[in-house]
């Protein structure tokens, strides 16, 4: 049986790359959980853990932003600098998300951040952050997932 993987399309990795800021709130955090490592099914669950609409990821395949693979397909390395401007823009999106006004200094900080060691060392205090206002398994998932994109183990 053929597992449906999602990716993210040209138009998709732009609006995380090049932050064209098209997509709002919770559908922008979707596109960031688009991994063709991950099953459908576990994307579904950690949209729905941050509260994104049942339909985000029906929304953002047919806005063009990400596709169907039909079958399992591993996920794009990418290079040192894509990595970490994927990683910033989800993790600015994810506290933002969950902050809203309050993540301004934490946003602050990571823009002073140069590299994927410099976001790596503010994973503890993003999760605490997050933690504020969001429930621990939630935190976990959107840790979990920047780990993931930062390739940290």
């Amino acid at each position: 049986m053929v597992t449906p993987r999602l990716a993210r399309t040209e138009k998709g990795q732009a609006e995380i790359v090049q932050q064209h800021r098209n997509l709002r709130g919770k559908l922008r955090t979707v596109l960031f959980l688009v991994d063709p490592g991950k099953s459908l099914d576990e994307i579904r669950q950690q949209a729905a853990r941050i509260g994104a609409p049942d339909d985000a990821l029906a929304q953002l395949l047919a806005e063009g932003y990400i596709t169907e693979l039909g079958a399992a397909a591993p996920a794009a390395g990418g290079d040192d600098a894509e990595r970490f401007r994927v990683a910033q823009a989800f993790m600015n999106a994810a506290i933002v998300d969950a902050l809203g006004i309050r993540a301004f200094l934490f946003t602050r900080r990571l823009e002073r951040c140069a590299s994927c060691a410099d976001l790596t060392a503010l994973l503890p205090d993003y999760a605490a952050a997050l933690g504020r206002k969001l429930d621990p398994a939630d935190v976990d998932s959107l840790v979990a997932r920047t780990r993931g994109l930062l390739a940290v183990a």
